[in-house]
Formats: C-alpha cells, sequence, structure tokens
C-alpha cells in the first residue's frame, strides 16, 4: 500500500536525521530527499544552507539540541526518576524484543533503545511489517505518549530553523500518525 510505504519512509527520514550528525554528504543527501516531500519537510529543506557557516550552525545545534540540552530518550521523558536509561528504557526493550526487533545502538550512537530515532525506526519496521495492532499498542504504550513532547522540546530548544521544524514536524507526524492508526483499527 503507498500510504503504508510514505508512513514508513516518514519514520526513516525522521529517524535518521535524529540519529546522524549533520555531515555535508548527508545533509546534501536529505535536503533532497525533504525538498521532493513539499510542506514543512520542503521548509526543512530550505533551512538547509550550502555554505561552511550553515554547516558548522548545523552541527553545534544537533550537538546543543540533541545531546546536550532535550536528551531525547523516553526514559527522561517518562520515568519518574528523570535518568536515562531506566525502569521504562527496559520497558520498551521487552516491547522490542516481544515484535523480533533488535535495535543497533552501537551504529546508531546511543545509550539506550529509548531514544526517540531508535523508536521512530522501530515504527518504520512495524509498518513495513503491516503489523497495524503492534504500531497501535507501541503508539499507546510508548511512542504517543512522550514522542510529541520530545518534538516540541526539540523545537524550543534549537536555534536553526532546520531543527526547529525538526522537531515540530516530528511531534506533528507522531500524533497525526497516532490518530491514523485509531481510526484504521477502531
Amino acid at each position: 500500500m503507498d500510504s503504508d510505504r510514505w508512513r514508513a519512509g516518514v519514520y526513516r527520514l525522521l529517524s535518521s536525521i535524529l540519529l546522524t550528525d549533520p555531515e555535508p554528504s548527508f545533509l546534501a543527501k536529505i535536503k533532497s530527499v525533504l525538498g521532493e516531500a513539499g510542506g514543512l519537510f520542503a521548509d526543512m529543506a530550505e533551512a538547509i544552507g550550502v555554505d561552511e557557516e550553515s554547516y558548522l550552525g548545523l552541527r553545534v545545534d544537533f550537538t546543543k539540541t540533541l545531546i546536550l540540552y532535550v536528551h531525547p530518550y523516553e526514559s527522561v521523558f517518562r520515568d519518574p526518576s528523570g535518568l536515562l536509561c531506566g525502569d521504562v528504557a527496559v520497558e520498551v526493550y521487552r516491547f522490542y524484543r516481544r515484535a523480533g526487533f533488535e535495535p543497533d545502538l552501537a551504529s546508531a550512537r546511543v545509550r539506550c533503545g529509548d531514544h526517540l530515532g531508535i523508536e521512530l525506526s522501530f515504527m518504520a519496521e512495524l509498518v513495513d511489517r503491516g503489523d497495524v495492532k503492534t504500531q497501535l499498542e507501541f503508539m499507546e504504550a510508548h511512542l504517543a505518549r512522550w514522542g510529541p513532547l520530545a518534538g516540541l522540546a526539540i523545537s524550543d530548544t534549537a536555534y536553526t530553523k532546520f531543527y526547529k521544524l525538526l522537531g515540530l514536524v516530528t511531534a506533528h507526524y507522531i500524533l497525526s500518525d497516532y490518530e491514523y492508526l485509531k481510526g484504521v483499527t477502531g
């Protein structure tokens, strides 16, 4: 189904942007993809400059926003302790295991599998499988409960237009896909 291919593609794109240092070759690749998608994605593409100063600004913003300030991990947003890789992260791992998903944390360069980029990657995998029931379960138990808040925190914390839009698009997409899934299964 074309809509599922689109949905999985959006999840993969957002995951990739959240997990990848903005190197020039990566930025050129996603600029092309984002530009073709239209809407806010096209606005994100326009926000990627082609000069050295723009590139350095995006690298600094990636580091400050996604590594130093926001900490886009479900455990940070939802665990009462506020600690990284806490009990909530264990719940996420259990969910992954039941679904047969094994995140590659080393290549993603994240500490725990409850990172927003990994959870978005998991959703892409579930969409590819056509497993609507598990998609909705994961949304209700995990991603929809904190992902939009993380997206808004990213948007609020970032100083470049690109990362501000990334946060907004992520928040909006998670919420709209959750509503879509409730409609499909309800």
